[in-house]
């Protein structure tokens, strides 16, 4: 008796269930690929925070800078300066595994997470644990960060923090004279995912927005002044600071 090939019919619903299957399969698969993600931005972000920390107890108390006051997910440094090296040895950290480069727009690609320079060092992060530097002088520029509003203890409005010391603390820059209000510690944003409600974020001198870093889940990994971490959902961010080109969320 010969042997009977499959027909046509056969390998259609052959393929149809192979399909289907997959299709079945591959959001699962996609949304594991994403905690992954989740996972290591997680831990990138812990060490940077131990790096910021390791940095800020030598300078007695001080957070780096100069972190650009319109895009806090860069910031400048002494041309060449060694202390980068011992303290943030792996620019690769401030890079998200899950940021999308195609969605990158500046000049040069020069605003790409993990790009490091002779004097700067560019990331998918907020940093908001540091000074700046606003070169107008204006009356509500808080150690270099251009407020556009002000920090309060009841305001939805909050304030970065130039220094450690200052959490749970009314600051007044003695510059300008402008008070602001640092939360306390447990409250208080270290460094965090690049996050916003419209699901793209905007820095200095980029010509287009970049999506959130997860955005198919909808939020961010938070990493507080004292050192815990936490995965915040849209509904879960309490107060924003506002800078040149959008909201920070924590």
């Amino acid at each position: 008796m010969k042997n009977r090939g499959f027909t046509l019919v056969e390998l259609l619903v052959v393929i149809a269930i192979i399909a289907i299957l997959a299709s079945i399969l591959f959001e699962p698969l996609l949304r594991a690929q994403g905690m992954a993600r989740r996972a290591v931005c997680a831990s990138n972000l812990k060490q940077l925070y131990i790096q910021l920390m390791l940095y800020a107890e030598d300078y007695d108390g001080w957070g780096i800078g100069t972190v650009a006051w319109g895009s806090p997910n860069m910031f400048t440094y002494p041309a060449n300066a060694p202390w980068m090296k011992t303290y943030f040895p792996n620019p690769d950290l401030f890079r998200c595994p899950a940021t999308d480069w195609r969605a990158y727009k500046g000049s040069g690609w020069s605003y790409r997470p993990g790009a490091r320079g002779s004097d700067r060092q560019y990331a998918s992060y907020w940093l908001m644990f540091g000074y700046s530097f606003h070169t107008t002088g204006c009356a509500q520029d808080f150690f270099g960060w251009h407020m556009y509003a002000g920090s309060t203890p009841t305001s939805q409005h909050k304030a970065p923090c130039p220094n450690i010391k200052f959490c749970g603390k009314t600051v007044t820059d003695r510059t300008t004279g402008f008070s602001a209000y640092i939360l306390p510690a447990s409250q208080q944003i270290c460094i965090s995912d690049t996050y916003s409600w419209t699901g793209f974020w905007y820095g200095y001198g980029l010509t287009g927005g970049i999506r959130n870093n997860h955005l198919e889940f909808d939020g961010g990994n938070v990493v507080y002044m004292d050192g815990h971490l936490e995965w915040k959902a849209r509904n879960q961010f309490n107060w924003y600071f506002q800078y040149y080109y959008g909201g920070i969320l924590w």
